[in-house]
């Protein structure tokens, strides 16, 4: 049984999951509109963090930052983008927003080092979010929410650990974290 699910607007991703089924989202349509809220201001020249707050996996909230599952392919699921509690390490990812759409939607494209050599944050079409190299979904936050440009409603995280690598996940349907992005 696979975990593809039809890249449409309405997807719905599935309970299971991180799975090796998941397949990139292709996007098939336009992008949705906008949020309604107050975008967060970003310079185009700039490099940022994604700091966030969420509940763990023993419901106490924490605050940190966004990192690889891993940096090369023997860490099942390393292209899978995770929080870490903490202030940034080394790994932390480091994002730089492409040119924004008429909505408003930026490309992040991750700094470039040895494992994100031309990388950028999208999504699953089961909506797990990873470090992409070919589609062009787009993100942006409002109210303190990460939105992805093909899903409504904003991204979440949850801890998993069973057949992955442990960590806390980004995706969409998730609970819901607030976040902003911190100059580098």
């Amino acid at each position: 049984m696979s975990n593809v699910v039809e890249a449409t607007p309405e997807l719905v991703r599935t309970l299971e999951g991180p799975s090796i089924d998941d397949q990139p989202f292709i996007p098939t349509s336009a992008p949705l509109p906008r949020p309604a809220g107050e975008e967060q201001k970003t310079t185009a020249v700039a490099m940022y963090y994604l700091q966030a707050e969420w509940k763990d996996d023993k419901g106490n909230l924490v605050s940190g930052y966004t990192y690889p599952v891993g940096v090369n392919a023997s860490t099942s699921f390393w292209d899978y983008v995770v929080f870490v509690k903490g202030g940034p390490g080394s790994n932390a990812l480091k994002f730089y927003l492409g040119p924004p759409d008429k909505d408003g939607w930026s490309t992040w494209h991750i700094k470039d080092d040895d494992s994100n050599s031309s990388y950028h944050l999208d999504c699953k079409a089961t909506g797990w979010l990873y470090r992409g190299d070919h589609y062009g979904t787009k993100f942006q936050i409002v109210d303190n929410h990460l939105h992805c440009s093909y899903w409504n409603g904003p991204a979440g995280s949850e801890y998993r650990s069973t057949l992955v690598s442990a960590g806390q996940y980004l995706g969409m349907d998730l609970p819901a974290f607030t976040c902003s992005l911190k100059p580098v």
